[in-house]
C-alpha cells in the first residue's frame, strides 16, 4: 500500500474538536480493549490515541487508492483509512501507534527473513506464517484486520487484512506446500508512510528472549549452532531467502552444524521456494497456463460469446488461475522474460497460436488456432482455480457445520392457565408445565379416547364432556360438539403462549410470548445516504457490541449503537446502524450464528413506492 511514496497528499489541517472527538470515539468502537487500558505514564490513553495537534489530510496512493491520513503535531502518522468518504473502512493504526498498543490488533507471526519482502510491497504469503511449535494463530476471518510480528518480536512491524480466514492456513498446512496469500498488506515498518514519522528505534524489550537485531539474525555467532536439534527445527535461525547481496539462498550455504530435522527443512523449501523463481520457470509456467486457457477454457463452442477479449482480461480472470498448483503459482509477468503482457502475447503470436490486435492502446485477442499442434498435444494440469475451488468448498461446509451445531433452537410451547388447568389435572399432567402442539394433540387424543368422546357417526366430530367445554370455551360460548382441529385451535389459544431461544441441547428456558424476530431496516438519511439498521438481536443472545465490531469489519464502514427507540428501558435494547446498504451482509452474518432465516424481517425503505 505505502511501498512508494504517495501520488498526491493535500495539505495538513488540525482537527476540531467535534471531529476528534468523533475520531476518538471511532477508535474506541472499533478498539474497545482500549477503554479498559490503564493510562501510561500518567497518560490518559483518549489523549494518547488523539493528542492534542492531531491533523488530517486526503491522499492517494501509488495504486491510485485515496484516503484519510491523522498523524500528531510533529507529523508521526498515527492512524488512516482507506477509502474516499470518512465512512468507507475501519479505521487502521500504523506501526507507530501499534507500538505503544502492541496487542491491539490480533497477529500471526512470520519468520524474519519474509519481513524484507513485505517491506518491498510483497503479501504475506501462507507458507510465511508460522502455525506451528506452539505458535498461537488467532481465529480470524477474511477480511479482518491483523498484525504481523516477525518471530522472537513483541511488538508488530506490519498490518494488513486476511486474504482467507485463519482456519484456512492453518488446514492447509497438510499441503505439500501450502499456495496463496494469507494477509494482505496496508503498511508495514520501513515503508513510505514510516518514513514520514520519527522513524523511531525498536522499543528496548522488543524481543521475546535473547535474540539479536533483525538484521542480524543470520549472521549470529556460534551460539546459536550450539543449539539441540528440536530447538533449530522450532526457531528456523538458518533460513532465509536472501542473503546480503540478494542471492538466493540453497540448503548448500548453511552451516554444517545446523542440521535441523525434515520437518523444519521442509518449511524452509516451502518459504524459499513460495518466493525465488527463475525467468525460465516463469516464461514455462505462463505458457503453460496460457495453454490451459486455450484448450480448455476459450473453447471453439463458447469462443463466439467470449471474443475477442482484451488482454488484460485474458491475463487477470484467465491465465492467472489457471496456473499449475505448486511454484506455479508464484509466476507473474513482471518476473518473466518479456516483462509486458502485450509482449509476451505478441510472442505467442508469431508461433501461430493466437491473433491480436491493437485497439485503442490495448491489445486484444481475436481468435484462436485450435489445431496448433502444440495445442493439441497439452494434456492439461491441476490449477490455482481448482484449488481455490475445492478450498471454497472445505470453508463452506466447514461453515455450514459450525452453524449447525451452534444453530440456535426455537421452542414454542403453551401453559395452562385457570381455564385449561382442569383438563391437565384430569389427564395428570402438571398445570404448570409447557408443551408443545404435538404434546397438545397427543394429550387431547389420549383423553378423547379414554372418555369415548368421538362421534360414532363422523369421527371428525368429538362431543364435549363438561372438562373439555369449561377447557375450549370461553365465557358465553357453548356447544355439545366440535370438529376435531378446532379442538386444538382453541385449546391452544385459551392457554399462555410461551417460548424458549437457546443452543441445541440446552435446557429450555421459556419465556411469555411468542418468539419475536431480528429487524433489518434499510433506509436513506440526510444527504441522500443510504444505511441499515438492525434491532431485536438481544432476542437470539448475540453480543450487541461484538455484532457491531464484526460489522464494522465485513462492511468496511462506520457502525454507531445505539438505544432502540420506542423500547422500554428495563428491557436494555439497543440498535445497531451501518453505513451503506448492507442486507446481504448482515443476513450472512446472522445466520453464520445460527439464526434461523425465518425469524429475520427485512424492510427497505430506499425503493420507490
Amino acid at each position: 500500500m505505502f511501498k512508494k511514496p504517495l501520488a498526491s497528499l493535500k495539505s495538513f489541517s488540525p482537527l476540531r474538536s467535534s471531529d476528534k472527538r468523533r475520531l476518538r470515539d471511532e477508535i474506541l468502537a472499533t478498539y474497545p480493549v482500549l477503554r479498559d487500558m490503564e493510562p501510561i505514564n500518567d497518560t490518559p490513553i483518549s489523549a494518547i490515541i488523539t493528542p492534542e495537534g492531531l491533523q488530517s489530510a486526503k491522499f492517494t496512493s501509488h495504486i491510485e487508492e485515496p484516503g484519510t491520513l491523522y498523524t500528531d503535531n510533529e507529523g508521526t502518522p498515527l492512524w488512516f483509512k482507506i477509502g474516499a468518504g470518512k465512512n468507507d473502512s475501519i479505521i487502521v493504526p500504523t506501526v507507530y501507534t501499534l507500538w505503544k498498543f502492541p496487542n491491539l490488533v490480533p497477529g500471526l507471526t512470520t519468520w524474519n527473513p519474509v519481513v524484507d519482502k513485505l517491506r518491498n510491497g510483497a503479501d504475506l504469503m501462507i507458507p510465511g506464517v508460522i502455525t506451528a511449535n506452539n505458535t498461537e494463530v488467532p481465529d480470524l476471518e477474511e477480511g479482518a484486520l491483523v498484525t504481523i510480528f516477525a518471530r522472537g518480536n513483541k511488538y508488530p512491524l506490519g498490518v494488513g487484512t486476511m486474504a482467507i480466514s485463519a482456519r484456512a492456513i492453518v488446514s492447509s498446512r497438510g499441503s505439500l506446500p501450502p499456495r496463496g496469500k494469507a494477509v494482505h498488506i496496508l503498511h508495514v515498518h520501513d515503508d513510505q508512510l514510516w518514513a514520514m514519522g520519527s522513524k523511531l528505534d525498536l522499543p528496548a524489550d522488543w524481543s521475546q528472549g535473547t535474540k539479536v537485531p533483525l538484521d542480524e539474525e543470520y549472521e549470529s555467532s556460534g551460539e546459536e549452532d550450539d543449539k539441540d536439534v528440536g530447538e533449530l527445527a522450532n526457531d528456523l535461525e538458518s533460513v532465509s531467502v536472501t542473503d546480503r547481496k540478494g542471492k538466493a539462498r540453497t540448503s548448500d550455504d548453511q552451516d554444517p552444524h545446523h542440521d535441523a530435522d525434515n520437518e523444519g527443512q521442509a518449511l524452509e523449501e516451502r518459504v524459499v521456494e513460495a518466493i525465488v523463481l527463475s525467468t525460465e520457470e516463469v516464461d514455462r509456467y505462463l505458457q503453460d497456463a496460457l495453454l490451459q486457457v486455450l484448450k480448455f477454457k476459450i473453447t471453439e463452442e463458447v469462443s463466439k460469446e467470449l471474443l475477442p477479449m482484451s488482454s488484460s482480461t485474458l491475463y487477470s480472470s484467465y491465465v492467472l488461475p489457471n496456473r499449475a498448483r505448486g511454484r506455479a503459482a508464484e509466476a507473474d509477468i513482471k518476473k518473466s522474460s518479456w516483462k509486458k503482457l502485450a509482449k509476451w502475447l505478441k510472442a505467442v503470436e508469431k508461433q501461430d497460436l493466437i491473433k491480436c490486435k491493437e485497439v485503442r492502446g490495448e491489445l486484444v485477442l481475436l481468435s484462436i488456432n485450435w489445431g496448433h499442434p502444440t495445442l493439441k498435444a497439452f494434456d492439461g494440469q491441476k490449477t490455482v482455480e481448482q484449488d481455490a475451488a475445492r478450498q471454497a468448498r472445505v470453508e463452506a461446509e466447514s461453515s455450514q457445520a459450525a452453524a449447525s451445531a451452534k444453530s440456535f433452537e426455537i421452542l414454542e410451547a403453551y401453559r395452562p392457565n385457570s381455564t385449561t388447568a382442569g383438563l391437565f389435572e384430569v389427564v395428570g399432567k402438571p398445570k404448570d408445565g409447557y408443551y408443545t402442539l404435538y404434546e397438545l394433540k397427543g394429550i387431547l387424543a389420549g383423553y378423547i379416547k379414554e372418555k369415548q368422546l368421538a362421534d360414532t357417526r363422523n369421527q371428525k366430530m368429538v362431543r364435549l364432556d363438561s372438562v373439555l367445554q369449561e377447557a375450549l370455551f370461553k365465557r358465553g360460548e357453548e356447544s355439545d360438539r366440535l370438529p376435531r382441529d378446532q379442538i386444538i385451535e382453541r385449546l391452544a389459544s385459551n392457554m399462555v403462549l410461551h417460548h424458549s431461544i437457546g443452543y441445541k441441547g440446552q435446557e429450555p428456558r421459556f419465556v411469555k410470548g411468542g418468539a419475536k424476530s431480528i429487524h433489518i431496516t434499510q433506509e436513506l438519511r440526510t444527504g441522500r445516504k443510504t444505511v441499515t439498521k438492525v434491532s431485536g438481536l438481544e432476542y437470539f443472545l448475540v453480543d450487541v457490541d461484538a455484532f457491531g465490531q464484526e460489522l464494522q469489519v465485513r462492511c468496511a464502514g462506520s457502525v454507531s449503537i445505539t438505544p432502540l427507540a420506542g423500547s422500554p428501558p428495563r428491557l436494555n435494547l439497543r440498535e445497531v446502524m451501518v453505513q451503506g446498504p448492507q442486507l446481504k451482509i448482515i443476513t450472512a452474518a446472522l445466520e453464520e450464528k445460527g439464526v434461523p432465516k425465518k425469524y429475520i424481517e427485512f424492510l427497505d425503505k430506499t425503493k420507490k413506492r
